[in-house]
């Protein structure tokens, strides 16, 4: 025997507010050096997936294991210090990339034209 539990209502979602973004992000691959020792001259060729003013979002390179490790992005001779603030996690959408935080805001390493793209972006 069946029972009648009535019509099938789901719950009410919630939406959950999302923050936005706190600057302007230009989805552009370009070739940046990342140096894991500033007074090194070992470097590892890398590619952007994204790039603002006050970050990036970069493919994952050898030597970077940890959140809050300190690394130097160069972008033809203009090098700035950055913070890793996340690693994709395997598995997932962002599995082998990471993302960036510029420590000297500013020194900014990308060259006026992709500046003035970023500004601009909406």
């Amino acid at each position: 025997m069946q029972g009648n539990h009535g019509p099938n209502i789901a719950a009410p979602r919630v939406a959950v507010p999302v923050e936005p973004r706190r600057e302007k992000r230009l989805h552009i691959a370009v070739p940046v050096k990342i140096f894991l020792d500033p007074e090194s001259t070992n470097f590892q060729l890398c590619c952007t997936y994204e790039i603002s003013l006050v970050g990036a979002r970069l493919v994952a390179v050898s030597g970077i294991t940890k959140v809050g490790q300190t690394i130097w992005v160069q972008r033809h001779s203009r090098r700035a210090k950055y913070r890793v603030i996340w690693i994709g996690q395997p598995d997932t959408e962002n599995a082998e990339q990471l993302g960036v935080e510029v420590m000297e805001p500013a020194n900014i390493i990308w060259e006026n034209e992709l500046r003035m793209r970023i500004t601009q972006s909406k």
